[in-house]
């Protein structure tokens, strides 16, 4: 039977440690965080077999939201809920941070992402563009830009009027800090809020383990921080973005029927063997089955009659010295690689020891694939077994599906 399963200091000191000790915490300020949820989710597509990536989820908003037609296909942006009060512009001054002014950090942050079993991917973001919209009151002016900027970032088109004007910088893969001087010169307090586009890099979904995987990336903000703005009063000193990447796997194995017998026989039955006496070579049988899976996963044995590194059959007879003879079992999947040797998963061996279970990995995602079981008694078990004629050997054996070893 074959079985399935998926698987002190003195009181002198004390007054004045006290006062001190007071005065030092009435200064202390805590920092205050801005935090951003970015979404993204892998699910398999049968429209697309070959479908490997995470698909943003994350809600639009922010530069590209409001204006689509400035943003190139695959930008993103998302607002950050940020702002910076009393924020000036000097048209004709000389402090580069009382300009447009930006600074920020676009190289590529390295962010660890875990699911509810503590199982690790690595990802990466970057901050590609800083989209800005200053709201300075309704007295006839617009402290549109002028000129290039300096430092290397890439203006796009600035849109508003009097009160409201909008624009954004691309960044580079690098630190940068760009100046332009505005057209206008405001004395004025003004509120800048500002959005951010990222790119998100994220791993092959086909070798996770299914689950929400989370993890975190803070850039400072602020003057002289990995993200500044200029002169001005900022709403808080941290921006946190936090990862959510969900992965939603399709795994099914289905077989001819809920508990599949094997019976052993040799190639071309007994007839050799009643009518001839001649032992076969061999007894095999093979059990058909269908796989669908878009994820790694293991594959081993749990063994009624353990017989080496796999399983076994006993001899059932009431004067049977229990003896045990081994069947190997070996499993061809199309479209699946072992992952311990780089081979095609073709009559690749399966064994009851967890160090010797392959794990295979999908080309692509793999819709009812025909697969196949092999079981075979080599010549030494079958010249044990033909040893007590009209014998009846037997053993239960579990296939083991495992996508989370």
């Amino acid at each position: 039977m074959i079985a399935i399963e998926r698987s002190t200091a003195g009181s002198g000191a004390c007054g004045p440690m006290v006062w001190l000790l007071a005065l030092m915490m009435g200064v202390l300020v805590p920092a205050q965080a801005a935090e951003l949820n970015i979404t993204a989710e892998f699910r398999p597509s049968a429209l697309d077999p070959t479908h490997n990536r995470f698909v943003n989820t994350t809600p639009q908003s922010g530069y590209c939201a409001s204006h689509p037609a400035l943003c190139r296909p695959g930008d993103f942006t998302i607002n950050t809920g940020m702002s910076v009060v009393q924020r000036r512009l000097f048209g004709g001054g000389t402090d580069p941070r009382e300009k447009w002014y930006l600074a920020a950090d676009g190289n590529w942050q390295d962010v660890t992402v875990r699911n509810a079993n503590n199982h690790e991917l690595k990802a990466r973001i970057r901050l590609f563009l800083v989209g800005l919209q200053w709201n300075v009151g309704n007295d006839g002016s617009n402290p549109g830009s002028w000129g290039a900027a300096t430092g290397g970032c890439r203006g796009r088109r600035g849109i508003g009027g009097s009160g409201l004007y909008r624009y954004a910088w691309d960044v580079a893969d690098n630190n940068v800090v760009c100046v332009r001087s505005p057209r206008a010169t405001t004395d004025r307090m003004a509120r800048l809020t500002f959005s951010i586009g990222y790119y998100l890099e994220t791993p092959n979904p086909l070798q996770a383990q299914d689950g929400e995987y989370t993890g975190s990336v803070t850039y400072t903000v602020g003057n002289g921080q990995q993200i500044d703005l200029g002169q001005g009063d900022y709403s808080d000193s941290e921006l946190t973005l936090q990862l959510q990447l969900n992965v939603v796997h399709d795994f099914r194995v289905q077989f001819p029927a809920d508990s599949p017998g094997v019976q052993l026989a040799p190639e071309g039955g007994w007839s050799r063997w009643i009518d001839h006496g001649l032992p076969p070579a061999r007894l095999r049988q093979e059990l058909p089955f269908h796989l669908t899976t878009s994820m790694d996963f293991s594959m081993k044995l749990l063994c009624e009659h353990p017989a080496g590194t796999g399983c076994g059959i006993r001899n059932h007879a009431d004067d049977a010295d229990d003896a045990v003879v081994p069947v190997d079992v070996d499993v061809t999947i199309p479209g699946m690689t072992n992952l311990r040797d780089g081979r095609p998963a073709q009559f690749t061996a399966l064994s009851s020891n967890d160090a010797h279970a392959p794990r295979f990995t999908p080309d692509g995602y793999l819709m009812q694939r025909r697969s196949t079981l092999r079981f075979t008694a080599e010549r030494e078990a079958v010249t044990e077994m033909l040893r007590t004629p009209g014998s009846h050997w037997s053993g239960d054996m579990t296939v083991v599906f495992d996508a989370n070893p």
